[in-house]
């Protein structure tokens, strides 16, 4: 089981780095931010970068496509140079987002020919579900002040972590029963990580308090492990383990 954990990984955590990195952008570009909010969310993209290199190693090691890992090690190497440039500048300066174009583009094109390969269903619940807790982690953190997404993220994110769920659930039907009992403790793993993240993230809007990164940091882990524990059934249903 160990072994298989990079394989499961993979997929899930460099889509939710393509999702976050994307938003964060459109964030950039679209939001009402004051120069400080900027900069901050701007630094945040590090964290969005660093777990797209930890997908990368992860990928190494699950075997991914050769070509697929160069393009992923070039929008890296794009991504950080850019991040690492603002890091040298003063006070609340920030890079236009023209630097960060280049480095976005070429993640997309990662994530496209991941999802791809991953099946372009399963890719888009999977980045939907896991940029927007991600995204939304690395916003809290900046100390962003858009309200409104602390409302959309946590109900797109949602939405998206029970479409996985019921897209595992639909995959299943068709199984023989021998099969589907190796499937009810994982799919039972998913479904409580994907509804107590989903509360868990919707805990301080229900109680009418701040939203603070270690909450959300909570629901990112659990959402983020549903969908490497939904990784492995897609692969057991597929008939390539088990």
């Amino acid at each position: 089981m160990t072994e298989l954990l990079p394989a499961r990984l993979y997929a899930p955590l460099a889509l939710t780095a393509v999702a976050a990195l994307g938003l964060l952008i459109w964030v950039l570009r679209n939001g009402d931010l004051c120069p400080g909010q900027r900069r901050r969310i701007s630094d945040g993209l590090m964290s969005a970068w660093a777990v797209f290199g930890l997908a990368l190693m992860l990928g190494v090691e699950a075997g991914a496509p050769r070509p697929l890992l160069w393009l992923g090690g070039l929008a890296l190497a794009a991504g950080l140079g850019s991040v690492l440039y603002q890091a040298r500048l003063q006070g609340k300066r920030s890079l236009g987002l023209s630097w960060h174009y280049p480095a976005l583009g070429l993640a997309v094109l990662y994530g496209l020919w991941l999802g791809w390969l991953m099946g372009p269903g399963w890719a888009l619940l999977a980045a939907g579900c896991g940029g927007c807790v991600f995204a939304h982690l690395i916003m809290v953190r900046a100390k962003h002040r858009l309200q409104a997404f602390n409302t959309l993220l946590p109900l797109a994110g949602s939405l998206f972590g029970v479409c996985w769920l019921l897209a595992l659930l639909v995959r299943s039907l068709g199984l023989g029963e021998a099969q589907l009992q190796g499937l009810v403790m994982p799919f039972v793993q998913v479904s409580a990580a994907v509804l107590i993240g989903a509360l868990v993230w919707f805990a301080p809007l229900l109680r009418k308090e701040q939203t603070k990164p270690p909450v959300i940091a909570v629901a990112a882990l659990l959402m983020i492990g549903a969908l490497t524990l939904g990784q492995g059934i897609i692969w057991h249903t597929a008939g390539n383990i088990g």
